[in-house]
């Protein structure tokens, strides 16, 4: 399995319109972040995308501009589902519908802003439910309950690997399904206390919680400076990169 981050930023990027690099140094390219977005290509080469934010057609040109085989959400804020447009991209010669994979209520808001894409019948709507596992071709995925703030977020097991962003906290049946994984993708925007996400030193507890062999961090903003993390961190856990790639057996 192999595993592109396409984008580790946080809401509004980095450089942000408002507040620019932060603490960041702007001389570092791996601080140029889009919103946080993976694409996992399986053992059985489909290509699976995790949420499509506003740079999303940028970011899969970028990757070589792969066919896409589905497509899972991790919750329906804009910096996750803005470019859910550009998924027409993918439709017009498939065989069959697009399979997009999504809460309830992530559906619901999904059918507000896009439910136009539908008319065609070139995209289907699954319903997915935590902990309640799912296969896409031989690759099971298991749905991880998050809770980022007072909302619902969805994280996701695949096999030996596991992404989780835009998380605060989680039940213990959401850390169990993910002890003893291989690669984690960990969402941390900050250094600081968040109200809607883990923070720095409380995802170094989740880590050693679910007990992660390498941990990228992801949707990082401008207080977290990559040179600096590099420095500071244990050697099994590093800020990720837009164009990182992981490779998980």
């Amino acid at each position: 399995m192999k595993i592109r981050i396409l984008g580790c930023g946080p809401s509004n990027g980095l450089p942000s319109l408002s507040r620019g690099y932060g603490l960041c140094d702007p001389k570092e390219p791996k601080n140029n972040r889009t919103r946080s977005s993976a694409l996992i290509q399986t053992n059985d080469h489909r290509h699976i995308l995790i949420d499509t934010g506003p740079e999303v057609r940028l970011q899969l040109i970028g990757a070589g501009n792969p066919k896409i085989d589905a497509v899972l959400y991790t919750h329906h804020h804009y910096d996750h589902m803005g470019g859910a447009d550009d998924l027409r991209s993918f439709t017009a010669d498939r065989q069959q519908p697009l399979p997009i994979y999504l809460s309830a209520i992530d559906k619901n808001n999904f059918l507000k802003s896009w439910g136009y894409l539908l008319n065609q019948g070139q995209m289907q709507l699954n319903v997915i439910e935590p902990f309640r596992p799912f296969f896409i071709g031989n690759t099971e995925i298991l749905p991880v309950r998050q809770y980022h703030g007072t909302q619902i977020s969805m994280g996701f097991r695949f096999q030996n690997f596991a992404y989780s962003t835009d998380v605060k906290t989680m039940d213990l049946e959401g850390f169990e399904a993910l002890k003893g994984i291989d690669a984690w993708v960990l969402g941390v925007v900050s250094s600081r206390a968040n109200f809607k996400h883990v923070h720095l030193s409380e995802a170094l507890q989740w880590i050693d919680r679910v007990q992660a062999k390498r941990t990228w961090l992801t949707h990082m903003g401008q207080r977290l400076d990559y040179q600096t993390l590099c420095q500071e961190l244990p050697a099994h856990i590093r800020p990720a990169y837009d164009g990182l790639e992981i490779e998980v057996a």
